[in-house]
């Protein structure tokens, strides 16, 4: 069944073909009066010469009024699919057009413009557009699963799919595995001493009731997630799983899509005691346990399960818009691509640290922020009185936030000649600049990128810090997978991070100006290079294999704008490994088990060499004392990469390659599903 605004997505769908066409320019915007930063700085404006790029005491005003549109609740979150997102790329194509840069994003064909109540121009067959239309998932459809107890011909079982469930049929023997968790460290092991291949493992949702009070037991909250259990129970060759739920009312069915690997239901515990005999699913000891105990055979009777679960898709736009190089230059046939996702997360989805809250996530930071400065460079360099020796290309990504979806599609059907891209510059939450710091990672994809941005920042007073990797949860990394050399601007992760409470009024627009001026300088030092820079793949962490990531997760946020020896950390997590273990805002990780921590990396390589449950030792730096504290880490999500966190050289998938839930591993802000544990990644904005 499609969601609710998908329905509403279709009733505007014709209008917006015949706008992407040869229509008559639209209104602009209606924006609320400009606000003015009060976290302004004194700099130095100079104005005097368009061409020296110095801060521009105009930008301000356009900067504020982007943001405030975008983060409006006219846009309700711009969520891919929902009517805020469309207008938002409305909103940028009109900015494009009035710049006067060229549209570049496909060309409709005449056939397509008379379908959508237009024409293409007289003697033409078809209209450039500013937009690049594509397919996104942005949900999924499960129906209601089959259950067939023994020689029953028809399910009359009150079931739901299970989140992390595949399509899929299986049938055996049901087996009894309690709460499905394998956690060495505080010897808990339900699948001991029992082969269960080919059988149904029967397992009771969440973690143990005495997790809550018994210390021992607490880290076994980090394994209640049905991901988990379903992952746990293919590795142990299951053929399929039910999950018991402690309560006489079913989960919501899930949003994503992509399983691991098992067909998997939910029942409640007084059905599950209707059908399935050998357990007293309504018995207190069951679900008290202190301790794990063997998987139990419950006798022979056969259970044919299954689940299907389907993509949901709407439709979503690229916004492309090309400032041609001068006449004459030697390198006018080659790109420079400037770029940001304009999508957030609408009224909440399976990414929001919000969970199951129907509200507008405004995305101010994430990436109204991004966007606005993406505008302002445009602005700025097409102003310019000389142009660039190389294209640029402007670009508003759609659907990034399911899985950078929309830079992947233009990777695999670029709009400009792909070998001649030369450079990206990626903004993603620029909006939260603090003490002047700015991270840019992906220096290390191309020599001489430092040098520029140094150059870039003289005069503006930022405290840089600089990340060699160049992949990560952001557009960026779809073109260091494609090798071109990238440069990702990022002002840090914050509390209000994928939450509602991601507002307008809380953006340092002084910060976003500098930003831009920044870009604006170090996209026309790209395109003005003599020689192209040549890529260069950067340092890659080893642990970050085919599978998609750690096997553990801390749930620490890291500070990316640290400059000192060793990882400091802005704060953790709830409930996680790392608040449990007692660390704090501003605590600097100096070494985890034997190995020393100089920085961010070597604390991801230190977490390939942890285990699941096992506890390990941390040494921080607090207040000027080094103080010791033990820590048991959660495991990190299985089964296949997230494509917001491809494997370092991987190729851009496709815009309709299946995707996982985003990663909520060592530092990163997002909240997973209830009882999720928590995964990691290695990005400087999802770390």
């Amino acid at each position: 069944m499609v969601r609710p605004r998908l329905h509403a997505l279709l009733s505007f769908s014709i209008p917006l073909l015949a706008a992407i066409g040869c229509g008559p320019e639209p209104p602009p915007p209606q924006r609320p009066p400009s606000r003015v930063a009060d976290t302004r700085t004194s700099i130095l404006v100079l104005e005097d010469n368009p061409d020296r790029l110095d801060i521009d005491s105009t930008a301000f005003g356009r900067i504020d009024a982007d943001i405030q549109y975008l983060a409006s609740p006219e846009l309700a979150g711009r969520g891919t699919g929902d009517p805020g997102a469309r207008l938002a790329a409305e909103m940028i194509r009109t900015r494009f057009q009035r710049l006067g840069l060229k549209p570049y994003g496909d060309a409709l064909n005449g056939a397509a413009l008379a379908g959508a109540g237009t024409s293409a121009p007289p003697g033409t067959s078809a209209t450039p557009s500013y937009f690049q239309r594509f397919d996104a998932r942005v949900g999924a459809n499960a129906t209601r699963p089959i259950l067939l107890f023994g020689n029953a011909k028809k399910s009359d079982v009150p079931a739901v799919v299970a989140d992390g469930s595949s399509t899929a049929t299986a049938k055996g023997t049901l087996v009894f595995v309690g709460y499905g968790v394998t956690a060495a460290a505080v010897g808990w092991d339900d699948y001991a001493g029992k082969e269960i291949e080919g059988k149904i493992a029967v397992i009771l949702a969440g973690a143990p009731r005495a997790s809550k009070t018994d210390d021992k037991l607490k880290a076994l909250r980090d394994f209640g997630s049905s991901r988990y259990k379903i992952r746990t129970a293919r590795e142990h060759k299951a053929a399929g799983v039910l999950i018991v739920t402690d309560a006489e009312e079913l989960p919501s069915a899930p949003l994503d899509p992509s399983g691991m690997g098992l067909p998997a239901a939910v029942l409640t515990r007084t059905d599950a005691a209707t059908r399935i005999k050998g357990v007293d699913f309504k018995a207190d000891k069951i679900w008290d346990v202190r301790a794990s105990g063997s998987p139990k055979d419950l006798g022979k009777t056969q259970l044919e399960l299954t689940t299907r679960v389907d993509a949901v898709t709407a439709d979503a736009w690229n916004v492309l818009a090309a400032l041609p190089a001068r006449e004459g230059s030697p390198h006018a046939a080659e790109w420079v691509v400037v770029g940001a996702h304009y999508d957030h997360l609408g009224m909440g989805n399976q990414f929001s640290r919000a969970p199951g809250k129907r509200a507008p996530h405004f995305g101010a930071d994430d990436n109204a922020s991004g966007t606005a400065m993406m505008l302002e460079v445009a602005h700025r360099l097409s102003k310019l009185p000389t142009k660039p020796d190389r294209n640029v290309l402007f670009a508003a990504w759609g659907a990034e936030e399911m899985g950078l979806v929309g830079s992947r599609y233009f990777v695999d059907h670029t709009t400009v000649p792909a070998a001649q891209i030369t450079a990206m510059i990626n903004a993603d939450m620029v909006g939260r600049l603090r003490e002047r710091q700015l991270l840019i990672d992906g220096t290390a994809t191309a020599a001489g990128w430092t040098d520029l941005i140094k150059t870039a920042s003289d005069g503006l007073r930022l405290q840089l810090t600089f990340g060699a990797e160049g992949y990560g949860a952001s557009d960026h990394a779809t073109f260091t997978a494609a090798k071109v050399p990238v440069a990702f601007l990022f002002t840090g992760v914050h509390e209000d991070y994928h939450l509602p409470s991601d507002t307008a009024d809380k953006i340092n627009i002084d910060g976003i100006s500098a930003i831009s001026t920044l870009a604006a300088r170090l996209a026309r030092s790209a395109a003005n290079l003599d020689n192209r820079m040549a890529f260069v793949e950067p340092p890659a962490d080893p642990h970050r294999g085919a599978r998609g990531g750690f096997k553990v997760s801390l749930g620490t946020l890291p500070d990316y704008a640290y400059q000192g020896k060793g990882l400091r950390i802005t704060g953790t997590r709830p409930d996680s490994p790392a608040s449990r273990a007692g660390l704090v805002s501003g605590d600097v990780i100096v070494k985890v088990d034997k190995h020393d921590i100089t920085n961010i990396h070597d604390f991801m390589f230190s977490l390939g060499d942890l285990e699941p449950g096992r506890e390990a030792t941390l040494e921080v730096e607090r207040n000027g004392k080094r103080v010791t504290l033990k820590i048991i880490p959660a495991p990190g999500q299985g089964g296949e990469p997230h494509p917001k966190n491809p494997p370092p050289g991987a190729s851009p998938s496709s815009s309709t390659a299946p995707h996982s839930p985003p990663p909520h591993g060592t530092g990163s802000p997002h909240s997973p599903p209830p009882n999720a544990p928590p995964s990691p990644s290695v990005s400087p904005k999802h770390p």
